[in-house]
């Protein structure tokens, strides 16, 4: 049974808090510092004149998505004063309402699979052949449960439309059922997040650079520990979505998209340290994941050959002793 609308005096004796408008500032913020981002790993794909793979594709996807969750967000906002607590929201149309949040949840799961993808992606041109088996199943397995979960507003009330008009006959999932199933997605995708950054670590830890370079290295690429810990934060705020008061759901509605673009700006930084090296003098500048690292090995009879071998590693023979190079991000055209 519904409840009875309230009195004058008691819609008064609420609070009336509004945060609409920073649910907005922060969306096109945090999405106008991930396109900068982008636009400059775009940039540095050009400066090395290195052609765009499919890495790179899968981030204008994911940023295409983001701008469309910033552009549902907007609406929802202006139109039915999203950020309100439930008694000052403007609901004139209950179905499109719901749809537009539907539409919202859908999108920015998608924004957030993608732009996780993407630094999968770039990690299988720079791992092993054990370790690549292990990122396939990362992207695959990511791939089925951030699309389960993106489904999941469309797919809970039998029939479909019952799901953006309550009065029509039919059955719908709880509301428990849902929030259980995006916190359960949340969670498992903050540690993918913490399982990618680390990955990084298992093959550039051995190689023989500078303490510095190699920390440069290593930080730009876990930079997704980040995206982990907003992750996190946004698994606490889910079950917000089950209060009652829409106005306790904003805080779940900026950190979502902060996850996105965060997730976004991380997978950018790898490649943007082109631009490090362009600034640095000659003299210092640093010379990436090219250096070399040294075995004993019997004397080649041919002098100085190379051999190929996977991933980006090359085996090199000259003298008494054999080099193995590992390619940099830059060289790969991360």
């Amino acid at each position: 049974m519904a409840a009875p609308p309230l009195t004058p005096e008691e819609l008064a004796a609420l609070p009336h808090d509004d945060r609409g408008p920073t649910i907005v500032a922060i969306h096109w913020s945090m999405t106008s510092l991930a396109t900068i981002f982008l636009g400059l790993r775009l940039y540095c794909k050009r400066l090395t004149k290195r052609s765009l793979w499919w890495d790179d594709w899968i981030l204008i996807f994911a940023w295409f998505t983001i701008i469309a969750t910033d552009i549902i967000t907007q609406i929802l906002v202006n139109e039915f004063k999203l950020g309100r607590h439930s008694w000052d929201l403007e609901i004139n149309d209950l179905a499109r309402f719901i749809i537009l949040l539907s539409s919202r949840a859908t999108v920015t799961l998608t924004a957030l699979s993608w732009t996780k993808t993407a630094f999968a992606v770039t990690l299988l041109r720079l791992t092993t052949d054990g370790t690549r088996k292990f990122v396939w199943f990362i992207i695959v397995s990511l791939q089925i449960t951030m699309g389960f979960s993106a489904a999941v507003p469309w797919i809970q009330c039998n029939p479909i439309a019952k799901t953006w008009d309550p009065m029509l006959e039919g059955t719908c999932w709880a509301n428990k059922v849902g929030t259980k199933i995006w916190i359960g997605t949340g969670a498992y995708s903050a540690l993918l997040d913490f399982t990618l950054a680390a990955l990084p670590w298992t093959f550039l830890w051995g190689l023989l650079l500078r303490k510095g370079e190699k920390a440069g290295i290593l930080v730009a690429m876990s930079m997704g520990f980040v995206a982990g810990v907003v992750g996190i934060v946004k698994c606490v705020k889910l079950p917000n979505l089950g209060s009652g008061d829409s106005y306790n759901e904003t805080d779940l509605y900026i950190w979502d998209v902060t996850e996105s673009t965060v997730t976004l700006m991380a997978a950018c930084i790898p490649t943007l340290r082109v631009l490090l090296r362009k600034a640095s003098p000659p003299t210092s500048r640093p010379t990436g994941f090219s250096n070399t690292f040294r075995r004993s090995a019997p004397k080649s009879p041919g002098g100085y050959h190379e051999m190929a071998k996977p991933d980006g590693v090359h085996e090199k023979h000259s003298g008494g002793s054999k080099k193995y190079m590992y390619s940099s991000p830059d060289e790969e055209g991360v």
